[in-house]
């Protein structure tokens, strides 16, 4: 390591064990002595103007800020871009998604899958110090469009808001910029724009199939609807109709079942209960069978409305079955 520079291992240090000629030289290595390393086998040399520290691990940060250091036109799009910003329902990692302007020329090498474009714009790519180009949390929720699921992408697009700063107004601009008929993704990502719950961003997975198992049946429901509880203590429920007072709860985390979380939630329910609100949780077994829940659910909501106008609660389907069966069964419901 002694033709290495303080400032060399430095360099090499911020972007991951990667950088390049110019860095390189910056920090005082030389054309003859950058050679002389490279046949020592300190630093490797993985492109034209592009080298690796020997030794380093080689991770997918480092493998991705080659990519954005030998074409710093090209930004990390995709599951790849998701990943780095640790998004749920990505699934396993094969490639990395490389998205280049058209006629921009890109080495590509196994395990890099190009994605060209045709229109790129200075606020679809974020710089970051590492080195890393990554498409924005606009840019990335329309490219995900192409990879995902409609219920995973809009779920990520979720995400997407409630942690890395996206606004709607944001996705209706990348969708004037982006969608086409012929661009892949652009039908889906249009019917998730049209079909999002309205209020915040709903923070989990199960939080999204719930919410849209529920517009579908006809109940309104808005994510993350703050109430000020008796005391003035503040909470948000995860999925509510506020002219109803009508809220569900989708208890997805460990520590919901454990005895203090699971205490806190009670407590919480009575507190809601006293200001008038009607209160469902929904279990992870639950999350099992969706449209049964969501049946259930949108069902509690109509009883919910009939009891709210002053008129008794329908009987559902279940309801009439069990009264067929059983006689004087269901006799105390109006």
């Amino acid at each position: 390591m002694n033709d290495l520079t303080p400032a060399a291992l430095a360099a090499f240090a911020s972007r991951h064990g990667a950088a390049t000629t110019s860095m390189l030289r910056k920090a005082g290595i030389g054309k003859r002595r950058l050679a002389r390393l490279v046949d020592d086998q300190l630093v490797i040399r993985v492109s034209e103007q592009v080298f690796r520290l020997a030794g380093t691990s080689r991770t997918l940060e480092q493998r991705c800020v080659e990519l954005c250091l030998a074409h710093p036109r090209g930004f990390l799009t995709g599951p790849t871009g998701g990943m780095l910003r640790g998004l749920r329902r990505l699934g396993p990692a094969s490639e990395i998604h490389f998205s280049a302007p058209h006629g921009h020329h890109v080495d590509v090498v196994d395990g890099v899958r190009l994605r060209q474009s045709t229109k790129v714009f200075p606020w679809h790519i974020e710089q970051r110090a590492d080195g890393l180009i990554v498409a924005s949390p606009a840019r990335l929720a329309f490219d995900l469009s192409v990879d995902l699921s409609p219920i995973d992408h809009a779920s990520v697009v979720e995400q997407l808001v409630a942690q890395h700063r996206l606004t709607p107004a944001d996705l209706r601009r990348i969708g004037h910029e982006l969608v086409h008929p012929a661009r892949r993704g652009s039908a889906q990502f249009v019917a998730m724009l049209e079909h999002r719950i309205g209020g915040g961003a709903a923070e989990s997975h199960g939080e999204v199939l719930i919410g849209q198992g529920l517009v579908v049946r006809g109940v309104p429901v808005v994510a993350q609807y703050p109430i000020v509880l008796p005391g003035g203590g503040r909470i948000r429920f995860d999925l509510a109709v506020p002219s109803m007072k009508w809220a569900v709860e989708v208890d997805g985390f460990d520590t919901h079942f454990q005895l203090a979380g699971g205490t806190n939630d009670r407590r919480r329910d009575r507190k809601s209960h006293v200001i008038g609100w009607q209160v469902e949780r929904v279990s992870p077994l639950d999350l099992t069978d969706i449209d049964g829940v969501c049946d259930e659910l949108a069902d509690l909501y109509h009883r919910r409305c009939h009891t709210v106008a002053g008129a008794p609660p329908q009987r559902s389907s279940e309801d009439i079955r069990v009264l067929a069966e059983h006689p004087g069964v269901l006799g105390n419901l109006g």
